[in-house]
């Protein structure tokens, strides 16, 4: 499955953009894709303090290993609160609408803790989740600016029971044939729940975006995950990976359908004097997407924490490569 691994970070503390944007704490969360032979990356980055005062990156790289940042497509609105419903942005995916000629992004947007109410303070809230377009037609214009066009799900009375007090943490579309789905996540708080996935399901990509009525929670573990991304493969079945429980290890699931999801294979992405990051289920944290190179194989970008002593959740790199059925 791993063609190759990265020594060490591609994007460390040390990198001049992200010293010069004051990026102190690293990155969380995003998407990874290529067009016109340049690679796209949207981000998280974390400043001052790791999943605090959020901001939303635009990166590119003529090889995946060497990154200029562009700039900054969106930050989360200062003053943390419980009634501050941006206290945290976070992209979760990015799609070319056709219709519409244009790029989507989509993040999730949450409050902070209410103590009156017994919540917790730096813990996220009510997770709605919205839809921006890019301004510039074209898939030239994958760099923005993006203008917010709406809200496509969030926690309401079509929430169902395995959802929790997080709201939906995640939102990641894709198309099987005519119609569109996307992978969805929500957790509890308290009393605690794992994390867990479903599937959303719309007519267009704009909406409007409906659970599915049967089949949530997917099954695809039984604790945790997040951000899953998919991608068709070669020969029409699909693959997904996702943050996972393990040490340097993230997990992925290939369905027949894109709609039916098995349970998680669990995948190590660094091993022996590759390992740049420290053991534990956290640690190596959420692959960024997954682009399909022309000799068959997948680059896949992903945050991990480094073992320095200060926190710092850097970007690492990884070829993986699957067997087509045909």
């Amino acid at each position: 499955m791993v063609q190759s691994e990265s020594i060490g970070p591609v994007i460390g503390p040390d990198h001049p953009d992200v010293r010069a944007s004051k990026n102190q704490s690293g990155f969380e969360t995003g998407q990874v894709l290529k067009q016109d032979g340049v690679y796209h990356m949207f981000v998280n980055e974390m400043t001052p303090k790791a999943r605090l005062d959020m901001r939303i990156a635009h990166w590119t790289s003529k090889d995946s290993v060497e990154w200029r940042r562009e700039g900054t497509i969106l930050e989360s609105v200062h003053g943390r609160s419980s009634t501050n419903l941006r206290s945290e942005v976070w992209v979760t995916g990015m799609a070319f609408n056709e219709a519409d000629d244009c790029w989507n992004m989509f993040y999730v947007a949450y409050r902070g803790g209410d103590t009156n109410k017994g919540e917790k303070f730096y813990s996220d809230y009510e997770g709605i989740i919205w839809r921006a377009a890019s301004q510039k037609k074209g898939r030239a214009g994958i760099g923005g600016p993006y203008k917010d066009m709406g809200i496509l799900m969030r926690p309401d009375e079509n929430s169902q029971k395995w959802e929790g007090q997080q709201g939906v943490d995640s939102f990641f579309p894709y198309q099987v044939g005519e119609q569109w789905y996307a992978l969805y996540g929500s957790h509890n708080h308290k009393p605690w729940s794992p994390w867990l996935v479903g599937l959303a399901s719309a007519p267009a990509l704009a909406g409007p975006w409906k659970r599915m009525a049967t089949g949530n929670p997917l099954s695809l573990v039984k604790v945790f995950t997040e951000n899953p991304v998919a991608v068709r493969l070669a020969d029409g079945r699909w693959l997904a990976i996702f943050d996972s429980y393990g040490d340097q290890e993230i997990g992925y699931s290939i369905s027949a359908d894109g709609i039916v999801w098995p349970p998680e294979i669990r995948l190590k992405v660094q091993t022996g004097g590759n390992c740049w990051t420290p053991e534990g289920d956290h640690a190596l944290r959420t692959p960024l997407g997954i682009v399909t190179e022309d000799d068959g194989t997948f680059t896949v970008l992903y945050t991990a924490k480094t073992r320095a002593q200060s926190i710092f959740y850097a970007i690492g790199r990884c070829k993986l490569g699957w067997k087509s059925e045909k």
